[in-house]
């Protein structure tokens, strides 16, 4: 039988808020890396061929399209490690990820087939022969970085939890070197060596598919140095856990809503795009340009998100008491603090911001600065959704989360984004209007319900 360690006192706020900003920091680092590796692979392909940009672009959205279903099932560890470790139970937490990986593995198979085979249906959606073949080729390409993503995503939660972040910073800055390393040589082949002024090495363009062979190797390198820095966490005795409901069935049970609230975001987001695009060219741009910037800060509050999931699930295994209240509370203020400074910015130098991505555009700079404007306000609500949404998963809570999104995305925003912007005639800005009212609906009612339940108290999965 396992040997359970005594709870600690729950931290006072000012406590929690300095602990829970020590951990979002490495997180938001690990983040921002992650991401880095997609806008390398953009970046060296767009100055290739306009053509393999435009694979890497839908092969992108394809993978995405269908790896999110499975990422809610690599976060699932997030609660049930957390939790074990915040109730003094290594042993247990170290059977929940040898579960979470095993589902990792079997998911990442049907759904990396599946983002392949989509590619094959675009042309149904009028996509050009040539652009769905590069497309498919990238994909095919990527396979093994998506056969690997949810190991590596497990790997992260369980990190996470552990509130060890160091590994997770160091596989990204090495992943995000080699990527730029290996597209550079494989993008563009000994074209691009000479031109950096590097000798040839004889090695051809690939184009998207170097792009994607890159995009493998280096999530394949974060996640081997992930797994060999969770073996450090393995317990002396793994076997004497109590293993009592741990099981792949259990943890789909979690699993399944949080993929299929994060499927939510993505494919509200996904479509707002598209309808961008249907208004003009001068939208499609300033909506894109509008969304990097949102994207951005929007990062350091899926950092502190993570560490709100760390911090409450500890809690909740600790006591479940004052404590988790306290856990929430310091992760949802650290993200309204930081949301309204980038805010403030956003309202005062939206034309500048608006220039740095199209700075000879005069309108699409003009239609993007006004969505920055609102994208200010956005992002108020973006944060503390993200934010209270990691609150509730560590604390256990998703079937109610996923009700709360959908309803608030298409329910509110979806329809409101259609109105204002076709009905009302606003064009891209009624899109982001519909946005902010779909975003803010969904994260009052999200830190309502984390402030209201954690009044009464959160009990222990599993």
């Amino acid at each position: 039988m396992e040997r359970v360690e005594p709870p600690a006192a729950a931290p006072r706020f000012v406590d929690e808020l300095r602990a829970t900003a020590r951990l979002a920091w490495p997180l938001i680092l690990a983040q921002a890396s992650v991401m880095l590796m997609s806008v390398v692979d953009t970046a060296v392909v767009g100055h290739y061929s306009r053509l393999e940009l435009g694979a890497v672009s839908l092969g992108n959205a394809l993978t995405y399209a269908f790896l999110v279903f499975g990422m809610g099932f690599a976060m699932s560890l997030e609660p049930l490690v957390s939790q074990a470790l915040g109730a003094g139970r290594p042993g247990r937490a170290w059977a929940w990820w040898r579960v979470g990986l095993k589902v990792a593995i079997v998911a990442g198979i049907p759904l990396s087939v599946l983002a392949v085979a989509s590619s094959w249906l675009t042309e149904l959606f009028g996509v050009e022969p040539l652009l769905r073949e590069r497309a498919t080729a990238y994909l095919l390409a990527r396979t093994p970085a998506m056969l690997v993503y949810l190991v590596y995503m497990a790997a992260r939660s369980v990190l996470q939890s552990h509130q060890r972040t160091r590994p997770l910073v160091i596989a990204a800055v090495v992943a995000n070197v080699f990527n730029l390393l290996a597209d550079i040589i494989l993008v563009g082949g000994d074209a691009a060596l000479v031109k950096l002024g590097l000798p040839a090495l004889g090695v051809p363009a690939y184009g998207a598919v170097g792009a994607g062979v890159a995009t493998s190797v280096s999530t394949i390198v974060m996640a081997v140095m992930l797994l060999y820095a969770i073996r450090g966490l393995r317990p002396e005795d793994p076997d004497a856990a109590d293993t009592a409901g741990i099981s792949s069935r259990a943890l789909v049970r979690i699993g399944l809503p949080l993929g299929l609230q994060l499927a939510t975001e993505f494919i509200v987001f996904s479509s707002v795009g598209v309808m961008a695009a249907t208004i003009d060219e001068v939208s499609a741009g300033a909506h894109q340009i509008a969304l990097h910037c949102s994207t951005m800060t929007f990062m350091v509050s899926v950092g502190i998100g993570g560490a709100a999931s760390a911090r409450v699930g500890h809690s909740v295994g600790r006591d479940g008491g004052v404590g988790v209240r306290r856990a929430g509370g310091a992760a949802m203020a650290l993200s309204w603090a930081f949301m309204t400074v980038t805010a403030i910015i956003f309202l005062s130098l939206a034309d500048p911001l608006a220039a740095v991505f199209a700075p000879h555009e005069h309108e699409v700079r003009a239609l993007a600065g006004q969505l920055i404007i609102i994208a200010g306000i956005f992002q108020v609500f973006d944060g503390l959704q993200v934010v209270s949404a990691g609150a509730l998963r560590g604390a256990g809570d998703v079937k109610r989360p996923f009700l709360i999104t959908a309803v608030g995305y298409w329910g509110i925003g979806f329809p409101t984004a259609v109105l204002l912007a076709f009905e009302a005639d606003l064009g891209a800005r009624g899109l982001w209007f519909g946005l902010t009212a779909g975003l803010a609906t969904t994260a009052i009612a999200l830190a309502y319900r984390f402030w209201r339940l954690s009044a009464r108290g959160f009990t222990q999965l599993g």
